[in-house]
């Protein structure tokens, strides 16, 4: 049950992290589909899960999440 906590979860973090949206990496030779996996990877091991007053809540480690995708390969496509 707990699993599919998490991964409800983290597909809603996955749609709904503009700021860490795969259209902003870019990677030489990379397919939509490869920048979609790393993407929900790197989001996956950089989201934690903090309780509160109204329930959980995920949060992304944004620090966390760009050094994963840096260390893939990809540059950030909104430093450019």
């Amino acid at each position: 049950m707990r699993l599919l906590v998490a991964s409800l979860l983290a597909a809603g973090c996955v749609s709904g992290c503009a700021s860490s949206s795969s259209n902003d990496w870019a990677k030489p030779g990379a397919t939509q589909e490869q920048i979609g996996r790393d993407t929900a990877d790197c989001l996956l091991q950089a989201q934690i899960v903090q309780s509160g007053p109204q329930g959980p809540r995920t949060t992304i480690m944004q620090d966390q999440y760009r050094d994963c995708m840096t260390q893939r390969g990809y540059n950030s496509a909104t430093n450019k």
